[in-house]
């Protein structure tokens, strides 16, 4: 579509210059990365690189990066490649998680509750933000696992994770930690080398990559049970022949961010200062300015409107914003994230969501705003 304002960056980004390359290059590279002849190891050292470019991203080993399709494939895999043995071993796990995350995270360890996982849901407070001190404690001595998600996808709000993850460190139970980074990566300074994380999560797709193609980094020692049988392929983590054009797309979009994170994180800074400078009556910042967020994700409340028609009437303007997390598209529930913060179901279903990607700027910005003037008018 011409002549359309996205701002809906955190469901799903447009592909960066550098991927569009990467993917059109890729199609000469059919072998198979594990066949053993000059092609298929051809191919074998372009997959290395990629993932070498993640690892540099992220602040992570080449050797601790593991290849899914996708943040829900890599969300799976880290919950249920560590709950999954201990209760095959029959023994009684728990883990403590926040109302923030992805459903990825939440759907898993309500199915994971059918075979006796006990699960923790810690509460964010009115800002978005869940408190250290609130996740550890609800750690118990047979904890297992703590999912905190970095960036909430609706909020945009910035969880605690260095801190959670020192404390969790020392921690007589030592439960392993996992964080859902995939919006933190966009905006932030956010490094697995500057936490005590042991598995994270990462999507291609939010970042200026393809779809279909993520990552689950798995901290060096520690070991898994797949969520797929097959030839071990991913140091026998994650079976099946590699999506190379996915990969290679991938670490060209990390390898374009990890430049340009700087500058991005300057201009997604000024475009969000820019939006609340002109803020319409009647939008209200969901998230107070003083909490910890990333600049990016700008969700903002609409009080007696309702956010399925504001994202409408924007559409038709030629303004693409949500309602929502994509993953919620259709429901007619509002969010239970942002309910969580303790807004009735009136006031949750008025929240709108803007998000900026690498290529938003102040002409984007500025029709978004008139769009959303006119449309609160109606």
């Amino acid at each position: 579509m011409e002549d359309v304002v996205y701002l809906d960056n955190a469901a799903s980004t447009p592909l960066r210059p550098e991927t569009v390359s990467a993917l059109s290059a890729s199609a000469a590279f059919y072998a198979n990365p594990s066949s053993i002849h000059a092609l298929g190891q051809d191919v074998r050292k372009r997959i290395e690189t990629a993932r070498a470019s993640v690892a540099a991203l992220l602040g992570a080993d080449a050797s601790e990066v593991v290849f899914t399709s996708g943040a829900t494939e890599a969300n799976n895999l880290a919950l249920r490649g560590v709950i999954e043995p201990l209760m095959d071993a029959g023994k009684k796990s728990h883990v403590v998680t926040t109302a923030l995350e992805h459903a990825s995270v939440l759907k898993t360890f309500e199915a994971l509750a059918a075979r006796g996982l006990e699960t923790t849901i810690v509460p964010p407070g009115a800002d978005g933000v869940v408190r250290a001190e609130d996740v550890l404690a609800a750690v118990r001595p047979e904890t297992a696992l703590v999912s905190v998600i970095a960036v909430s996808n609706e909020l945009g709000s910035r969880q605690p994770i260095e801190a959670i993850g020192a404390a969790l460190s020392s921690h007589p139970a030592r439960p392993l930690f996992h964080v859902d980074a995939v919006q933190a990566v966009v905006s932030t300074d956010f490094a697995m080398s500057a936490t005590h994380v042991d598995l994270l999560t990462v999507s291609a797709h939010k970042i200026g990559g393809p779809k279909g193609i993520g990552a689950l980094v798995v901290r060096k020692g520690l070991q898994l049970k797949p969520l797929l049988t097959g030839g071990g392929h991913e140091r026998g983590t994650r079976s099946g022949t590699e999506n190379v054009s996915g990969i290679l797309g991938f670490g060209a979009a990390t390898e374009a961010l990890r430049k340009a994170r700087p500058e991005e994180i300057e201009r997604y800074q000024a475009l969000r200062a820019r939006f609340l400078n002109a803020l319409p009556s009647g939008a209200l910042l969901l998230v107070p300015k003083d909490a910890p967020h990333a600049p990016h994700i700008l969700t903002i409340e609409c009080p007696g409107k309702e956010n399925d028609w504001i994202v409408l009437l924007l559409s038709r303007a030629g303004v693409m914003a949500a309602a929502g997390s994509a993953c919620k598209s259709g429901s007619r529930e509002a969010s239970a994230v942002i309910k969580a913060l303790g807004l009735s179901e009136a006031r949750a279903k008025s929240v709108v969501r803007f998000s900026f990607g690498w290529s938003t700027n102040e002409k984007d910005v500025d029709r978004a705003i008139d769009a959303l003037h006119d449309a609160l008018a109606r």
